[in-house]
Parts: C-alpha cells; sequence; structure tokens
C-alpha cells in the first residue's frame, strides 16, 4: 500500500487554478481563488514506511506527520473507511483512496478541504494520464523522475500552478518508446542531471497561449482529421428494499471531450432537456459559466485532448437497469436458505453483472444453483459471488440454494446485504442525453460522436 502526501500551508491570496471550478468568484470567465499554499510532496508506502518519492517546495517537514493516518489505517478493517480529515497533534490530514493508494494533504491549518480533495483528484488523474494506466507502487518507483517533474510543474514554488494535462504535455513528455530510447542514450553518455533532462524534452520555457485568456489550449494546433467526441459516463448509487422497489437512487456523472480540432474552434453543446435533470453541476474552466447559468448551453472554447467538460450530480434517478429481490434466513437447524431474482427493467442492455453477498463468520458455506452465469464462495471472506456476463432483456434470472453453518454455531443476527456491480450501455441512469454539438470559428468539417455508459457505484440490496 503507497502514500501520496501533500503538505498544504495557506500563506497567501488570490491563487489561479484552471483545473477547480467550485467556491469561486467569477473575474472574465476565470476562476480565482482566495488562498495560500506551501506544499511538500511525498510518496511513500503505507506498510513499509519506505518513501518513494518526496518533493519539497520550501522548508522540510518530518515525516513522523503520517503517524495518525498510520494509526487510522490501523485501525480500519478495510482502507475505504480510513476518515477523509483526520485531526493531528499539529497538522490537518485530508486524504483520497484511489485504485490502493492513498493521496495525502497536511495542512498545518485550516482550509477548504473540498478545495484539497479537488487538488489531489487532479494530480491522481495526471499520474493517470502520464502512465497510461492507475499508479502502483511499482510505477511509481519505476517513473519516479517523471512523477517528480510533473509535481514540480502542477505546484510551482508552492502555489498551484496547472493542471491541465495537455498544457503540461507541451512541457513534459509523455514517457514514449522514443523518449525511453533517449534517456537510455543520455546515461550511457554520462549526461549530467541537466543535461539528462534535455534528453527527456523537458523544456524550459511555457508552451504558446499559456499566458493568453485561453490558457488551457496550446495555439496552432494543427490536425489533418478534426474530431471531437462526448463520452457521457454515469455512476449509480441506490438502496433497493427486499421487495426490489428502490428506496433513495442517485447518480454522479461527467462529461468527457476528446478534442483534436486544428485551429481555435468555438464549441457549443446542447442537452435535450436543457440539462434541467442535473442537481448539482461542476464545469471545466473553459466554459462560459454566464451562457449556462442564462441559457443553459455549455459554450466553450475545448483544450486540446482529452479533457472532462463538466461533472454531477442527480439526486432522483430515473432508470435502474433491473429489479433484484432477495431473501436470506437461518430459520433450518444448522444452517439457512438463500433465494434472489433479478428481474430486468425495459429494454436496457445490462452486462458485466455481478452479484456479491458477504456472510458472517459462522457461515461455513454455501450450495446453490443459478439459471444463468457463474458463481463462486470464497471461504476466506465468506462471499458469495454470483457473474452474468450479460443479462437478457425481459427474462427473470434465479438464484437459489442452501446455506450451511460452521458446528456449534447460533444462527447469526440479521441478515448480508446484496453488493451489486453493472454497466449499461448507450444509456444513462438519470436520463442525460445530448441534443446538438456545434463548431464555430472554423470552415472545417469535423467528426462528431456521442457515447453513453453508465456504471454501478454503491448499488446495495436489503435482504
Amino acid at each position: 500500500m503507497a502514500t501520496v502526501l501533500i503538505w498544504v500551508q495557506i500563506l497567501s491570496c488570490d491563487i489561479r487554478i484552471s483545473s477547480i471550478t467550485w467556491h469561486h468568484r467569477q473575474s472574465n470567465d476565470h476562476i480565482v481563488l482566495s488562498h495560500r499554499t506551501r506544499k511538500v510532496v511525498y510518496i511513500l508506502d503505507a506498510i513499509v514506511h519506505d518513501v518513494l518519492l518526496e518533493k519539497h517546495h520550501r522548508a522540510p517537514l518530518q515525516r513522523s506527520v503520517l503517524d495518525p493516518l498510520q494509526e487510522e489505517i490501523t485501525k480500519a478493517t478495510r482502507n475505504e473507511d480510513v476518515p477523509p480529515v483526520i485531526s493531528g497533534p499539529k497538522y490537518y490530514l485530508v486524504n483520497i483512496l484511489r485504485n490502493g493508494i492513498f493521496y495525502v494533504a497536511v495542512c498545518p491549518s485550516e482550509a477548504p478541504p473540498l478545495l484539497i480533495i479537488e487538488l489531489l483528484r487532479r494530480i491522481t488523474q495526471l499520474f493517470e494520464y502520464y502512465l497510461g494506466k492507475p499508479a502502483t507502487e511499482k510505477l511509481v518507483r519505476k517513473e519516479a523522475v517523471l512523477l517528480h517533474q510533473l509535481l514540480e510543474e502542477v505546484v510551482d514554488n508552492g502555489f498551484p500552478l496547472t493542471t491541465e494535462p495537455n498544457v503540461l504535455e507541451a512541457l513534459i513528455m509523455r514517457p514514449t518508446m522514443l523518449n525511453k530510447a533517449l534517456r537510455g542514450v543520455g546515461r550511457k553518455k554520462g549526461l549530467d542531471q541537466v543535461q539528462l533532462v534535455a534528453v527527456q524534452n523537458v523544456q524550459d520555457t511555457l508552451p504558446s497561449g499559456q499566458l493568453s485568456a485561453t490558457h488551457w489550449r496550446k495555439s496552432n494546433v494543427k490536425y489533418t482529421t478534426n474530431e471531437c467526441f462526448i463520452d457521457v459516463e454515469e455512476y449509480v448509487s441506490a438502496i433497493i428494499s427486499r421487495s426490489g422497489n428502490p428506496v433513495s437512487a442517485s447518480a454522479t456523472g461527467k462529461v468527457i471531450c476528446r478534442c483534436r480540432l486544428s485551429g481555435m474552434p468555438d464549441c457549443t453543446l446542447i442537452f435535450a432537456d436543457g440539462g434541467r435533470c442535473l442537481d448539482h453541476i461542476s464545469l471545466h474552466p473553459s466554459v462560459r459559466i454566464l451562457r449556462w447559468q442564462n441559457e443553459r448551453i455549455l459554450s466553450f472554447i475545448p483544450p486540446d485532448g482529452t479533457f472532462e467538460l463538466a461533472s454531477y450530480q442527480v439526486y432522483n434517478v430515473a432508470t435502474l437497469p433491473f429489479s433484484v429481490r432477495g431473501m436470506v434466513n437461518y430459520k433450518q437447524i444448522g444452517g439457512g436458505r438463500i433465494e434472489i431474482d433479478i428481474s430486468p427493467r425495459g429494454a436496457v442492455s445490462c452486462d458485466g453483472v455481478e452479484l456479491l453477498i458477504e456472510f458472517p463468520r459462522s457461515v461455513n458455506g454455501v450450495n446453490v444453483t443459478t439459471s444463468l452465469g457463474n458463481w463462486s464462495f470464497e471461504e476466506l471472506s465468506k462471499t458469495l459471488r454470483w457473474s452474468i456476463r450479460k443479462l437478457p432483456e425481459r427474462e427473470t434470472q434465479t438464484l437459489r440454494g442452501s446455506i450451511s453453518l460452521a458446528v456449534g454455531e447460533h444462527p447469526p443476527d440479521g441478515t448480508p446485504t446484496i453488493q451489486a456491480k453493472f454497466r449499461m450501455q448507450s444509456t444513462t441512469a438519470s436520463g442525460l442525453r445530448v441534443k446538438e454539438l456545434t463548431i464555430y470559428n472554423e470552415k472545417y468539417r469535423a467528426y462528431k460522436g456521442v457515447k453513453y455508459v453508465t456504471y454501478a457505484d454503491d448499488y446495495q440490496v436489503r435482504t
């Protein structure tokens, strides 16, 4: 388990952060935050306390600042149960968990935790963008120099500078095969650190357009084929009663734009219902906020490459992929019964369906039969897993079986909860649809398209 530690101290005011879009005041369609930050960055192993990478911007920080975090990790049964904000003797520790890695910001004084969490989230996205996959301890050790350079540009002398991937890529090249070959040649020639950095194509000047009003987009961008694709991704969280009816259902989503357009295009994105289903929305700095507030239209000059145009929340979800009814009882002597029914709702294409049931320690095993898919029981975690590759439309699938208890064990109190995972293609749970994507200020024809996908986030079914 690796941990990324970022030390934050409030120092100055009026820092412009191009990627944080909440807790702000508007000034000429740019986001200006009133916080001063000073940071020291560590990347270390949370089990053996081995530091993988550290970056000091001002004064060094003792590694003992991690002790409150280590105590909370030790006390928690799961890493997900570690509190996001931990109060230590001198510092506040704000952390997020991504792919088994803790990213932690240490604050010596009170600061808006959402601001820090957003910065940590942007750092994890940058690591994944440059590494090509989610960051792991092995990758952090292997690409320590690259990640060190990224942190140097994201936080300049303690001040958040830029977190736009396309701008950073103009400063620091991604680790391609050619760059790795040049790096190996530089080491063989015995180049010093300055020369080696030059070999690695790290620019010493800001990219063109960085100091302009559209600092998120490079100037003089040219493509032989122009295209702009929109991906709408949603993550559903719900609580389903024993009867199969939803007790509560909400969703979080994001609109991802994959833009490969020449010149300086101006785009507008219109939703079918004006985005009225969106309860809360966070916009990319390129979006003109006033036009969204007045006309419900996303008008923006897009950055070059892939970026998150907007993220949103929906409190009342209209579409759930299927209805799940579960029943677990321990009325039999030495065991019990389990019954689960999955009934699709309408003509919704749903695949990657997986139901997980974690039984108490007194359960010795289960023996079930299913109408479709495969099942397995993990002895160590006492977890029953039912997997269905693709759920047929308008057909109810069943799981029936028996539960055996260990010898001498009493029937457990209560019943377990079913955790569901799934993916819906070509639809969203909130019903959000894109009506029109228009490109202005350029004469070429661009390829355009929209893709929808919905995943399960925290989808629980009571038994």
